[in-house]
């Protein structure tokens, strides 16, 4: 069964992940791609139930409010796009850090 929502990587996430396996693989590049393993598959999970996560930011002004899974220590910021079947990946952030007050996605 094909699935129901197509992923879009945003460049800024996929910089997020490029970042943050070279600051891992410093230590240990094996627990890089391991790290960076692991939140790929979480995203791919979005695929098929993107709407099951939580709902980090919501405003009148935004027509798709933003959502977040975790990946410890690590959080994936995203939107559903309903009308087009899409999960736009916004950002790749650690947990630890500050939460993003304004989303840079201006298919919002």
């Amino acid at each position: 069964m094909p699935p129901a929502f197509h992923l879009i990587l945003s460049p800024e996430a996929a910089a997020n992940l490029r970042e943050l396996h070279e600051y891992i693989s410093r230590n240990s590049p094996q627990n890089a791609a391991r790290m960076v393993g692991r939140i790929l598959d979480a995203i791919a999970t979005l695929e098929e139930f993107p709407h099951r996560n939580v709902v980090e930011h919501r405003s009148e002004k935004l027509k798709h409010p933003v959502r977040s899974i975790a990946v410890r220590p690590y959080l994936v910021f995203f939107r559903v796009l309903e009308d087009q079947k899409v999960v736009r990946i916004l950002t790749v952030r650690h947990a630890a850090r500050r939460r993003p007050v304004r989303f840079d996605d201006r298919k919002q």
